[in-house]
């Protein structure tokens, strides 16, 4: 890909590269993992994930990049401002609402927290495991209209 003009052949050539990029760190991970604890079930307790280090920075790289030139951009800041208040607002009003809105997974690590710093990173969990969709549905759900920009 040499240029993005915004068009729709260039969007669908940076959805390709972006597809292409991502399968191309999976493997190595997964090469490299296998050459490791061979061909056998890998379960959390019997193996690793094993990403080669030229993979590693390779990903920092591309991480680099984004942060760069997608996500500090100026125009970009109201956006990630608004989200920030999106994403406090929810682990604000489910951590004081208990386990009522939560999904059923994560009521039940709820339930089963220890102390007020474990039920937090439960809710940081459930608020984590959201789609920018499904945050905002929630949102709109347990505290109201969505803040401008969107």
């Amino acid at each position: 890909m040499r240029e993005a003009d915004g068009s729709r052949k260039s969007m669908g050539a940076l959805k390709n590269m972006t597809s292409q990029l991502i399968g191309r760190f999976c493997q190595s991970a997964r090469e490299t993992t296998r050459a490791v604890y061979g061909p056998e079930n890998l379960t959390r307790y019997n193996a690793e994930l094993m990403v080669p280090d030229e993979t590693v920075m390779e990903i920092a790289v591309m991480k680099g990049l984004a942060t760069t030139f997608v996500m500090t951009t100026e125009h970009r800041q109201p956006i990630y401002e608004r989200q920030r208040e999106v994403l406090h607002a929810l682990v604000t009003e489910l951590n004081a609402s208990g386990d009522r809105h939560l999904e059923p997974m994560f009521a039940a690590d709820w339930r089963a927290a220890e102390d007020d710093g474990a039920r937090l990173r439960v809710v940081i969990d459930q608020v984590a495991s959201l789609t920018d969709g499904s945050a905002l549905a929630m949102y709109e759900r347990l505290v109201g209209s969505l803040p401008s920009l969107w």
